[in-house]
């Protein structure tokens, strides 16, 4: 295509196809880097205009109407300046965003990064690698496409692990997609060699299952696919068009009528979704009756489509997408992870962090997510994914001989943090089963231990048992009511429910140096439900620790209309007069204690910090006490001196 091809040059304007667009006002723009001051102006292109300019050009300029946007009734001039000069976290990687900012000399001021994406036939191809989303994911050419992505990142990707078909043992269970009509569950026998791929998704309510009665006729029959929802026929259809004859869903793989099948198979869970080839994720269905090759995605919106001058002097046209444009309530301008219906559901974050690649089959277009990079297929321009990713640290590590990782100071932070942050992703999400609240995590709290070789209590861990100890019930607008059955002990995150805030810690209690003080641990058991998932539901819990105990009161904050679920916690001085210590944050709804204790955990000698935790007493005749709050004072007040007379005593917590 010619420089001077009318197609690009009627984009814009007269005004700016001989400046800003011009070859050398353009190659000013490629070579904008940042420079200090001017409220984050660039050296990149500069000039100066007006609103009025802009406004009467708008009609036959994409870039005057895209300045102008929103400012219709803005008068006066404007700086405006435009420059490549910040490397874009999308991908394809290596591309570099466009800043725009504006300043308008009456007043108003803007900075605004957006994506460049274009047409694979463009003239702009040649520089800009990114290009529009594909929508129809159940194409042939889009299986090619995804094919393509997996296979560059077992070729490429260092951090990925690769799957080999000799090396990986198929489930117990799983279904032979040779026939997509009518696929047969095959049993293993645990002695099966082959590739497979596992499928992530939202029940949303009942399907059908696999159960004592029906899997004779499951294997030798094999399953009617017009009988079964929308979600678990296109799984078996994806996973044959990929090429694979054997996939894994947890609701036909496993009995679910059978309590001891269920508990093999939940005990297995790390395994299946490391070892996976590939993982389905459905991510944009929020039930199996939605399906996810054929719901509608809708194409890109962009912000504007402007020419764009080539390196070697040749036009072509780009479009530019305002990076995570939330003016739109789908995904037509911008996507992010969070807006899937999997984000939501607790089960699906073990089967997001486990696989070493997955087909993400989104409200946008089909990704792949690796251990590396999230990328749509086909070069599509591609949004940086929010989720979490577990470090390397963490993931490589496949056997219990690697257990304890290497050992690296940074590491150990990295898989502290991604601990941490894994409790608040997960604890956001919601359970359909009450007691599935650890066994939905078991797969991830297992990689976990085996890279670093501690033992898992409950959600907590024995090597840092005070911080882990020190969780409290997130900002929500309100407490939830503590579940009815047993399904913690109530020193841990998961006997509730809610988002929990599990904070790193350590830099603050390692800066009180010689004066830091902490209760001792005298040991910590818990009682599994079955002793075959290390991972998963527990009986009880009992923790004992040697410390000291203080009674107070707890009271609601003077003035406090509304009952945040925070508690003053008052003793009575050695004047006589009531004092604050510290400040309750509450765990549960019912949880409304006038009177209880406050066991310190650990503390700053000086006073600068007292962490640790609210009691209640257990019974009237038994020296036990159960968690009720979380519990923090710093300063003020006398500081830690409410302790200094303290006897150090037995606790159990339960």
């Amino acid at each position: 295509m010619d420089v001077t091809d009318p197609l690009i040059k009627s984009l814009v304007c007269d005004a700016c196809w001989n400046g800003l667009f011009s070859v050398e006002g353009w190659k000013t723009v490629l070579a904008g880097k940042k420079a200090a001051g001017h409220r984050g102006y660039s050296n990149g292109y500069g000039y100066n205009t007006t609103w009025a300019a802009l406004r009467a050009a708008s009609g036959n300029c994409n870039w005057c109407n895209f300045l102008s946007g929103k400012n219709k009734h803005r008068e006066g001039g404007l700086q405006a300046w435009i420059a490549c000069d910040e490397d874009s976290n999308c991908t394809p990687a290596g591309e570099k965003k466009l800043s725009v900012i504006v300043h308008g000399e009456n007043g108003g001021f803007s900075k605004n990064c957006y994506f460049m994406y274009t047409d694979s036939d463009d003239n702009a191809a040649r520089d800009v690698k990114a290009r529009d989303r594909i929508t129809d994911v159940s194409t042939p050419e889009s299986y090619k496409l995804a094919l393509e992505c997996v296979q560059n990142c077992q070729r490429t990707h260092t951090k990925c692990p690769s799957v080999e078909a000799a090396t990986t043992l198929l489930p117990d269970r799983v279904l032979d997609c040779t026939n997509t009509q009518k696929p047969k569950l095959v049993l293993t026998g645990g002695k099966q060699h082959d590739l497979y791929i596992a499928l992530s998704y939202v029940w949303g309510g009942p399907q059908p299952m696999t159960t004592t009665a029906n899997i004779d006729e499951f294997v030798t029959s094999g399953l009617d696919m017009s009988q079964f929802p929308p979600t678990i026929r296109d799984a078996v259809e994806a996973t044959h068009n990929l090429g694979v004859r054997y996939l894994w869903i947890d609701a036909l793989c496993i009995m679910q009528d059978s309590a001891a099948d269920k508990a093999a198979q939940l005990g297995a869970m790390c395994r299946i979704y490391r070892t996976a080839y590939l993982t389905l994720n459905a991510a944009c269905a929020s039930s199996t009756r939605e399906g996810f090759l054929r719901v509608p995605r809708p194409p890109k919106v962009p912000d504007a489509r402007v020419p764009y001058r080539c390196r070697d002097g040749s036009a072509g046209r780009v479009y530019i997408a305002r990076e995570m444009d939330t003016d739109a309530g789908d995904a037509s301008r911008s996507y992010w992870d969070e807006m899937e219906p999997v984000a939501h559901r607790a089960w699906c974050l073990q089967e997001r962090l486990l696989p070493p690649r997955s087909l993400v089959f989104a409200s946008d277009t089909l990704k792949l997510v690796c251990q590396t990079e999230t990328a749509s297929i086909g070069n599509a321009l591609c949004e940086p994914s929010t989720g979490l990713r577990l470090p390397t640290s963490v993931y490589r590590t496949r056997d219990t001989a690697e257990a304890g990782g290497s050992g690296d100071e940074k590491d150990g932070v990295a898989c502290r943090q991604a601990w941490l942050a894994t409790i608040f992703m997960y604890t956001i999400r919601g359970l359909t089963v009450a007691s599935d609240k650890l066994p939905a995590l078991g797969g991830v709290a297992e990689q976990f231990a085996r890279a670093t070789g501690d033992r898992y209590l409950a959600g907590l861990w024995r090597a840092s048992l005070l911080p882990d100890l020190l969780w409290e019930f997130g900002d929500a607008p309100r407490l939830l009511p503590r579940p009815k059955g047993y399904r913690a002990p109530s020193w841990s995150w998961a006997s509730v429910d809610g988002m929990i805030g599990a904070s790193f810690l350590e830099p603050e209690l390692e800066a009180a140096g010689a004066h830091r003080r902490e209760a001792e641990v005298l040991g910590c058991k818990v009682e599994l439900a079955s002793e075959d998932v290390p991972f998963g539901e527990v009986k009880g819990g009992v923790l004992r620790l040697r410390g000291v105990l203080r009674r107070v009161v707890a009271e609601m904050r003077k003035g406090e209309k509304r009952d945040w679920g925070t508690r003053e916690a008052l003793v009575e001085g050695a004047d006589g007069k009531v004092v604050k210590i510290g400040v309750l944050r509450l765990d549960a709804e019912e949880e409304r204690p006038t009177e209880m204790y406050v066991v310190p955990l650990v503390w700053d000698a000086r006073g600068s910090f007292v962490k640790g935790i609210g009691v209640v007493r257990v019974g009237s005749g038994v020296d036990e006490y159960r968690r009720v709050a979380r519990f923090s004072g710093s300063g003020g007040e006398g500081g830690a001196s409410w302790l200094d007379d303290l006897d150090r005593r037995e606790i159990v917590v339960v």
